[in-house]
């Protein structure tokens, strides 16, 4: 059985038990700031966890999955991966146990029909229900049943000891027995917990039954529900009769086309790096396909952190050219059958890695050198070097096994580099601290999710009211739930209804008031939460309680300013694909009261012409006073109309979509004006790169915005050619007063005192620049043979010095900068040069003259 027909067949046998296949969510997960990418089947139905059932209670799934924490032994052993599918069954408060491990059973005995007799299971220790399931029920041999403690087989790992807070419960695992490993340490005791590789993990059954409490209290869940999850290149390997996910049949292709290429070019590979370049290769095309731009920071960072060690793996074995980009299509072919959307996005894919791999090249080829010459200079100071190691890591991308390369060429021994590498680990966690310490992800995908537990849905109503009654259901405070609430008080409330629009889409949330009988709170911000909106804010007097009656207003001016901006994201997109090309796709938004931001891909820069037409475009949509309409169409029905979707939005079946005149149409949830004249007027701000091969521009709109703007940058513009007309007043001024001056160095010469044969020649002038000083001391040595010419000017705020010394003073041993040393500290100075030529300010200006007089008698003694 191929990969595509062993996912097609738990699709469909789920679908004889009366699941509802759902489409495997994005990578970037939707409304959850707690994860960085979804890394479980379960992610994108925790408002269904959470209580909120919307339609099924059953679901099957074949979700895309992208984990980071075993980055460091992808390729080294047979089952790790970044990108990897999962399989899932769900249930949300339907059936439990004894279906859930009933049917696990009969797919893989009866679908795939795997031996009975090397199939193992381990349960909670507790757990005599699930126990006794497979013990009576599946009738599987007690010896081949495994009791294991939180570690192994609760979920989240220890969490009924650790936390987190939050649903949980007790899991049972399903193994494959690829038979005895005569290496094992265990010997005869070997079983599913040993890591000698006997056994591989093909199916996890979490019973979902408990919400943990402070203190492990374990409560039991008013619906228990169902969370199974089966990695589909393991199962592969299993049904395949490989030992390893890489032997398996999308995997063997792909290592075929690498290996092929690298033959082709006439380099090798080990294993490991094959495996690794087919491992990430897979992720970043899925990855970028998902929306995920590589930048320097979060989702961005691990793939461009993945290209860049993919194409260090190239270059190390000899490629001096991009390569990595070519394996993009092999994978698109692998992975076209579950994911078609892949095909249309093969060329961006691959102009973006391309585009990557030839900046890696060019900065491996410019900073390998120079770290090595830094290297050098530091090749016994071991914590020096671990600091440049994280430098050049942290600034350039370089890998580390590419520096570790770069000290063992240059003879750095391997008791040095071991302990440079524990400072650069010391570093590399510092800045992991301090990226966790910034960030919103938890890692745990019910953080924070406890207040939402059995509350309903809100229901929005602000696409048409900016007012309404409501009714308060919870308060929250920094304590936690409370009853009521006072005055002063922070708090988060949750109404049964609400016409505030909650951040979402790259769109701020409404502010405004909650009118309590006896209180009055300000909305300062608005989330949500799977559908639960909450509204962040201040009691500013009296107090509020749960189940108060209130009045729900929107701050009204600021939503329009809100409108405005959005509207014109819209207006910004269609605009930039009529100048630029289609091939311009929104890759996130801001949208605020005060401006918009909006990032999109696009291999260069912009022309200054491109972007004076484009802003002209802009404003002709204005004008033309065009509506602004939705519509609410079903997914297929839009996509056949042409809306424009956002790259990180995962859509239902039925989708709002706003259209613009005959010009653009997008997937939106947001709030619009209902004309484009609405916005009265547009301003790019700002357009500049804001990672490789996205732009970013920033515009304001509004008359009053954008007159307020224009009148500024007037002003501002009025301030700089003033200053640049003063500054060519005075740049005249100074040459007609150095003109002055040149017409009269012969008697300045003439004024200058013998010194032994030396002509000594101090000078202060007024006001004079330190660049026409310095064109003066030139002058003088052209004009004197064997001198030292030391020349000074002043003004009220500050005094400079400048010292020469004629070549054959200089071989005699008389040096300026020498002198200058002497000289500077006299005026409070500070500055240095060369032994022709040396300058110095200071902020002392009456003390030039001094400084002056004391310079001929230290010249003097040194002629």
């Amino acid at each position: 059985m191929t990969t595509n027909e062993i996912r097609a067949k738990f699709l469909s046998f789920f679908k004889s038990k009366e699941h509802s296949i759902m489409a495997s969510d994005s990578l970037v997960p939707k409304d959850d700031p707690t994860v960085l990418f979804t890394t479980a089947g379960m992610q994108q139905f925790k408002p269904q966890f959470l209580g909120h059932i919307d339609g099924f209670t059953r679901a099957a799934t074949c979700q895309k999955c992208l984990r980071t924490d075993d980055l460091d032994v992808v390729g080294k052993t047979d089952f790790h991966h970044t990108f990897f599918e999962m399989l899932g069954n769900f249930s949300f408060g339907d059936y439990f146990k004894k279906e859930a491990i009933h049917w696990a059973w009969e797919f893989l005995t009866g679908e795939l029909k795997l031996p009975k007799d090397k199939l193992w299971v381990s349960v909670y220790q507790e757990d005599t229900e699930a126990y006794g399931i497979w013990a009576n029920d599946i009738k599987i041999p007690t010896d081949r049943i495994v009791k294991l403690g939180d570690k192994s087989n609760f979920w989240p790992s220890n969490a009924r000891l650790n936390g987190p807070n939050g649903p949980c419960g007790p899991c049972s695992e399903i193994f494959y027995d690829y038979g005895v490993n005569p290496n094992c340490p265990n010997g005869k005791k070997c079983d599913p917990d040993c890591s000698c590789g006997r056994f591989s993990e093909v199916w996890n059954l979490v019973f979902t039954q408990f919400n943990r409490k402070d203190g492990g209290i374990l409560e039991p869940l008013p619906a228990k529900n169902i969370d199974t999850g089966m990695g589909l290149e393991r199962l592969v390997a299993v049904v395949q009769g490989k030992k390893s996910n890489y032997e398996t049949d999308n995997f063997a292709a792909i290592l075929k086309v690498i290996k092929d290429a690298f033959a082709a070019n006439g380099v090798k590979a080990t294993e490991s790096e094959f495996r690794i370049i087919a491992d990430h290769v897979r992720a970043v095309t899925v990855g970028i396909a998902d929306g995920v731009m590589p930048s320097n920071e979060g989702r961005g960072y691990v793939m461009r952190k993945l290209i860049v060690d993919m194409s260090d793996l190239a270059i190390r074995a000899g490629i001096q050219q991009p390569v990595i980009y070519t394996f993009v299509d092999i994978v698109i072919e692998r992975l076209r059958d579950p994911y078609p959307e892949l095909s249309g996005k093969a060329h961006d894919i691959k102009e973006l890695i391309k585009r990557i791999e030839e900046a890696f090249i060019k900065v491996r080829r410019e900073r390998v050198p120079e770290l090595k010459e830094r290297l050098a200079v530091n090749k016994e100071n071991a914590e020096g070097l671990g600091e440049i190691l994280f430098l050049y890591r942290d600034t350039y991308g370089l890998t580390l096994s590419t520096m570790t390369l770069a000290a063992n060429d240059i003879g750095i021994t391997a008791f040095v580099l071991n302990d440079a590498l524990k400072t650069f680990e010391v570093k590399m966690e510092e800045q992991k601290n301090r990226s966790r310490a910034g960030s919103k992800m938890t890692g745990d995908v019910y953080a924070n999710q406890d207040f939402a537990l059995n509350l309903p849905k809100t229901e929005f109503l602000g696409y048409k009211e900016t007012k309404t009654g409501a009714e308060v259901l919870k308060i929250l405070n920094e304590q936690g739930e409370v009853y009521e609430a006072y005055q002063g008080q922070a708090v988060k409330v949750i109404l049964n209804r609400t016409p505030f629009y909650a951040e979402s889409g790259g769109q701020v949330g409404d502010s405004g008031y909650l009118i309590a009988p006896n209180g009055k709170v300000r909305v300062t911000d608005t989330q949500k939460t799977n559908d639960i909106y909450v509204h962040s804010g201040v009691i500013e007097h009296g107090g509020i309680k749960t189940g108060d009656k209130l009045i729900v207003a929107v701050d009204e001016s600021r939503r329009q300013a809100i409108k405005r901006n959005h509207t014109a994201t819209h207006l910004l997109q269609a605009a930039l694909r009529e100048t630029l090309g289609t091939h311009i796709k929104q890759q996130g938004s801001l949208v605020e009261e005060g401006r918009l931001r909006f990032d999109f891909t696009h291999p260069k820069g912009i022309k200054p012409e491109e972007m004076s037409k484009i802003e002209n475009r802009l404003n002709e949509f204005i004008s033309q006073k065009d509506p602004v309409t939705t519509e609410v169409l079903a997914l297929e029905e839009a996509k056949k109309k042409g809306a424009l979707a956002f790259f990180a939005e995962k859509y239902g079946q039925t989708v709002r979509v706003v259209s613009i005149g005959d010009y653009s149409r997008e997937f939106c949830g947001g709030t619009h004006v209902s004309s484009t004249g609405d916005i009265e007027a547009i301003k790019i701000v700002s357009e500049g790169s804001v990672a490789q091969g996205i732009r970013r521009v920033e515009a304001l709109t509004g008359k009053t915005a954008v007159d307020e703007f224009l009148n500024k940058k007037a002003q501002e513009s009025a301030a700089i050619e003033e200053v640049q007309r003063k500054k060519l007043e005075e740049k005249n001024n100074q040459n007609a007063y150095f003109e002055k001056i040149k017409a009269s160095v012969d008697d300045i010469i003439q004024a200058g005192e013998n010194v032994k044969g030396a002509n000594l020649i101090i000078r202060s002038l007024e006001n004079m620049d330190i660049t026409l000083l310095r064109k003066l001391s030139d002058l003088l040595k052209q004009k004197v043979k064997t001198g030292v010419f030391i020349l000074g000017t002043k003004n009220s705020e500050d005094a400079s010095l400048v010292l020469s010394v004629t070549d054959d003073l200089v071989a005699r041993g008389i040096k300026a900068n020498e002198l200058m040393v002497q000289i500077m500290p006299l005026m409070e100075g500070s500055g240095g040069g060369k032994p022709q030529l040396a300058q110095a300010g200071s902020k002392q200006p009456q003390k030039l003259d001094g400084a002056l007089a004391k310079a001929r008698e230290i010249v003097k003694g040194v002629i």
